[in-house]
């Protein structure tokens, strides 16, 4: 890879991982069609790349959360245990996908989050210390074998899971659930990225720029985020994950 082709990479890792952060996923929803779109990176690749820099990038913003105090640590413990065979089984998933159809599929679960997440604007949340059937231990390792399964299928981060369990089912605050997504997603992501690695699916040129803008990125997005209100939160989500799935879709087409 050429200098200028890194720093390419590098300026594109950091503008995703910024809004990945402020919105909760992790900045792979943009990071994968860009592989897809204008590198024809491979889906087991895109998926294993993606998830090494999704981690980087969550990894740097929890860090940001933590201080703030934004997380709700309850989610922890039992998200880990459910992601951890949901990952593994994830990496091998992946694999019997054809390219186009990694796409419609990946396309397909974006614009599904898209609408509930709208669907979310008209929904009261509830207070940010206030308990919800999420933090139940059981409905939490449940829901961490989902979080685990997407995050390595699709090199995500498991985001795909949470924003909908959480912001949308549970009521939760979204910019408690930007927080709390991201913390969940470093503690889930690592079983993923080191299964893809020796499936042999990280592709290291790429990743290393990406993986740099990550950590740029995910200290600036928890700064950002403070000063975005909720409502304005989803719209921002909202729009991503259709412009993501968009780009996926005239791949195809042209």
């Amino acid at each position: 890879m050429t200098p200028l082709g890194a720093l390419e990479l590098f300026a594109i890792g950091v503008a995703a991982s910024i809004f990945g952060s402020v919105v909760g996923l992790g900045g792979g929803f943009v990071i994968i069609p860009v592989l897809r779109i204008a590198f024809g990176v491979p889906p087991a690749q895109v998926a294993g790349t993606s998830l090494l820099m999704v981690l980087a990038n969550t990894g740097a913003a929890t860090v940001g959360y933590l201080r703030a105090r934004a997380i709700d640590l309850r989610f922890a413990v039992p998200f880990t245990v459910g992601a951890v065979p949901g990952s593994i089984i994830g990496v091998f998933a992946v694999k019997k996908f054809t390219p186009s159809a990694f796409d419609f599929a990946y396309g397909v679960v974006l614009i599904v989050l898209a609408i509930l997440v709208v669907r979310r604007r008209s929904v009261k949340s509830r207070g940010a210390a206030e308990r919800t059937f999420a933090h139940d231990p059981i409905v939490g390792i449940i829901a961490g074998v989902g979080t685990g399964f997407f995050s390595s299928l699709f090199g995500i981060g498991g985001g795909v899971v949470l924003i909908p369990l959480l912001l949308i089912a549970a009521r939760m605050p979204p910019h408690v659930v930007t927080a709390t997504s991201a913390f969940v997603i470093t503690t889930t992501a690592p079983v993923g990225v080191v299964t893809h690695a020796l499936s042999g699916d990280v592709d290291w040129p790429f990743s290393l720029p990406l993986v740099l803008g990550g950590l740029v990125g995910g200290s600036i997005g928890p700064v950002i985020q403070r000063r975005v209100s909720s409502p304005r939160l989803i719209t921002l989500l909202a729009t991503a994950l259709i412009v993501a799935a968009l780009g996926l879709a005239l791949r195809h087409l042209f």
